[in-house]
This record gives structure tokens, sequence and C-alpha cells, in this order.
């Protein structure tokens, strides 16, 4: 609500519940889902996670909406496809991969093989690799980045290019 206060050029929808949460996935006019900044980590948020990939949408997952899946990670990686982005720091990682050794690049390539998903290792070096085995390192981002808020913005971001139906 805030936001929508804020700016006239906000778009909001706001829902009370579960229902409400269903009926916005309803429209077929909504064709990405960023999931997990400030959800908390509760059954709620799975639920939500849960409805948004069974309606195929495109989904970035990040922050709570990866930690609810930390105990149970193939009940999530059994519905991931490769329109969907995973975006953990490196402890989501670690709790979501537990068994994955090796350097950062090989880690998240074989996440992504694993998940079905794009994974997004956040960090100094973000690696970035999709389950075909394709991989891309960002080596160049600011110290300025790593601060509360800045992965939020990033999913935002590759939530709206997946919105726009970029692969």
């Amino acid at each position: 609500m805030v936001y929508a206060l804020a700016s006239a050029s906000v778009i909001t929808a706001p829902f009370s519940d579960f229902a409400g949460f269903e009926a916005l996935l309803s429209d077929e006019r909504r064709n990405a889902v960023l999931l997990g900044p400030g959800s908390g980590v509760s059954d709620q948020t799975r639920r939500f996670v849960l409805a948004a990939l069974g309606k195929h949408k495109r989904c970035l997952l990040d922050a709570d909406a990866l930690s609810v899946f930390q105990d149970e990670p193939e009940a999530l990686f059994a519905l991931l496809r490769d329109d969907c982005v995973l975006t953990p720091h490196e402890g989501e990682f670690c709790r979501l991969f537990p068994g994955l050794t090796g350097d950062k690049l090989a880690r998240c390539r074989a996440a992504a093989r694993e998940s079905g998903a794009v994974v997004l290792l956040k960090g100094a070096d973000t690696v970035i690799a999709a389950p075909d085995g394709r991989a891309r390192i960002n080596s160049n981002a600011p110290p300025s980045l790593a601060t509360a808020g800045s992965g939020d913005v990033l999913a935002g971001l590759v939530t709206g290019l997946l919105a726009q139906g970029m692969p």
C-alpha cells in the first residue's frame, strides 16, 4: 500500500487471502510472478509459490520463496521449468542444494540442471546458469550492491524481463 500512495503511476492489485491471489493469477495478462522478498517463511508463502507454478506463470523465486522449500527442495524442483528463475544468495543456495560441491560456476550449473530452472547465484561474482549448461559470470558488480534490498531490485528487473518474454 505504501507504494500505491507514493506514486500515482504505480499500479497495485491488492488481495487479502489465498483466493484473492488465485484470482490475480487467473488473469492471462499477468504472465510473470515474483515471489519471496518480504513474504515470510510460512505455509502461505509456500502455497503462493505452488499456485503460481501450477498456473504455469513465468516465476522468479527469491528469498523466502526459496527458504520455504529448504526441507523439501525436490517438491519445488518437480514444478520448475526453464522459464523460472531462482535468485539465491550463497546461504539460500546451500540450503536448497546442500550436496553440491566445487567452484561457484560448477555448483550453479549443477543446480540449474538439478532444478530445471535458471539459477542466478548472487555475489560479487554473480553466476547465471541455465539447465542446458549455458552460464555467464558477472564479475564487475560494485560493492555498493552488497546491501539489503539490492537483490529485491534485481528480482524485480529480471521479472520485468520475463514478463516481456525474454528467455
